[in-house]
């Protein structure tokens, strides 16, 4: 019995049930990550609203690497885990938008040698909001070492653009991973990441199938159709920027909460 007290605390440290049921492995500053299909996983940073970062290793040894954590600590703990569980041979990191749980962890990211890449618009909104966003998004945590690791974390923009209406795509042997602009939503630069092959969608924080969330950059008008335009992918697997991931119907049901919104606000007028 003594054994068994003192092996379980350890195994329960690396393996237990988590958001849609699958098994995790919990890292320093609660990221925990869920291997949802072969060589994919999600990390979630419980720590800041359940943000979700889509990992993805590629038949030729490229880790592609969706969004990020917040800041830099969670951000290190991450990519330590990448590095020794994955053993990449590159690495990409792509940033769906502008806002920290899309671009927090790019000066981590470069300093573990990834590539972090972006829109030309994404760019410069992180370029535009760098200097003051850690000072605003710090305001929202009154616990002083969340409010520290916020601080300590200025936004660095990627480093690699292409024009956001022309989207990029990525090749890697037979593999194609394709970023995509479906037009304004939760930003007005939100992107989306398809993964050809493994049939998934990053649909990033333009996803909401139960309410819309923050919306101080918001284009609530274009939504839905931003949202109807993701129907062109042959989707398996849609993961929103935070909570749950799930199937195609996360695509209409933020269609139906955008339109809800919209419909309720003109009624009000």
């Amino acid at each position: 019995m003594k054994i068994i007290l003192m092996i379980l605390p350890v195994f329960t440290l690396m393996a237990c049930a988590t958001t849609n049921n699958l098994e995790s492995i919990h890292l320093d500053y609660d990221i925990v990550i869920s291997e949802i299909d072969k060589n994919v996983y999600i990390a979630t940073d419980k720590e800041f609203y359940n943000s979700n970062i889509l990992i993805v290793k590629m038949d030729n040894g490229t880790v592609v690497i969706t969004s990020s954590p917040f800041e830099n600590l969670a951000t290190t703990s991450l990519m330590n885990w990448v590095k020794r569980n994955l053993k990449p041979k590159k690495i990409i990191a792509i940033n769906p938008h502008f806002h920290r749980d899309g671009t927090g962890g790019n000066r981590v990211y470069e300093d573990f040698g990834a590539e972090t890449w972006a829109s030309d618009l994404t760019k410069d909104f992180a370029l535009k909001h760098n200097k003051r966003d850690p000072i605003k998004a710090a305001k929202f945590y009154t616990d002083p070492k969340r409010n520290k690791r916020i601080l300590d974390s200025p936004i660095s923009p990627p480093k690699n653009t292409f024009p956001i209406k022309e989207g990029k795509k990525f090749k890697f042997g037979n593999e194609i991973v394709e970023v995509f602009y479906p037009g304004p939503a939760h930003t007005k630069d939100n992107s989306v990441v398809y993964f050809h092959e493994q049939k998934i969608l990053f649909g990033g924080c333009m996803i909401k199938p139960f309410e819309l969330g923050y919306m101080g950059d918001a284009q609530v008008s274009e939504w839905p159709a931003s949202a109807k335009s993701l129907k062109k992918f042959e989707i398996k697997t849609v993961i929103p920027g935070h909570g749950k991931w799930g199937g195609p119907e996360l695509i209409d049901k933020t269609i139906q909460v955008a339109e809800s919104y919209l419909k309720l606000n003109t009624e009000k007028k």
